[in-house]
């Protein structure tokens, strides 16, 4: 049942795509930025790791204010740590397949803001560490991932934005144990991102 209330917004997401002109005008689109992402509950003291992210979107207008945003995106999250003496460097690399469904407000002409859930689907997850790369992809339970959006987009021209979004995550992450990478059952976490990045509109 778990999964399958976690496929609701792709369902939405297909709905759109294939019955679009039930919503109005629909216009599609590109889209490629950079993550500034961490977690949060995982580790002591977890930093930014720069990832990306690349993906298609479409924009369906609901009237002249309003308008729905489905995306699909391969982003790359995560986290980085060192250890006290700072030698020694871990990167936990999650990389994932997302699916935003956002609520969009029209400002005016070139300002836009953006709201909604992200749904992810984890394709690999890999843990490096002392130049030692653990993939855990198979012994990494989260498979899903949910994310609330937040953020805005200015055009510059009628085809060509920039997009600042935050996406909080909520407790879908497992502490994982860097030797044997197994999970943790006692220590939950989340994905934090921050991202920057450009679009072109068709």
């Amino acid at each position: 049942m778990k999964y399958n209330c976690l496929n609701i917004p792709f369902i939405l997401l297909l709905v759109c795509f294939l019955h679009n002109s039930s919503f109005g005008q629909v216009s599609f689109g590109i889209k490629s930025g950079i993550n500034i992402a961490t977690t949060n509950g995982l580790i002591a003291y977890p930093e930014n790791r720069i990832g990306w992210y690349a993906g298609g979107i479409a924009v369906i207008s609901l009237n002249k204010k309003l308008f729905l945003q489905p995306e699909l995106l391969y982003s790359s999250k995560g986290d980085k740590s060192d250890n006290n003496n700072q030698t020694i460097t871990m990167v936990t690399r999650l990389n994932y397949l997302n699916a935003p469904l956002l609520f969009g407000y029209k400002i005016n002409n070139k300002l836009f803001l953006l709201f909604g859930p992200e749904l992810g689907y984890l394709i690999s997850a890999h843990i490096v560490f002392a130049n030692n790369n653990i993939a855990t992809t198979k012994s990494y339970p989260p498979k899903f991932d949910i994310s609330l959006d937040l953020g805005v987009n200015y055009m510059f021209t009628k085809n060509i934005g920039i997009e600042v979004r935050y996406a909080y995550g909520f407790n879908t992450l497992y502490s994982i144990n860097v030797p044997t990478g197994n999970r943790y059952v006692e220590t939950n976490g989340a994905n934090r991102v921050f991202q920057i990045g450009l679009n072109y509109k068709f």
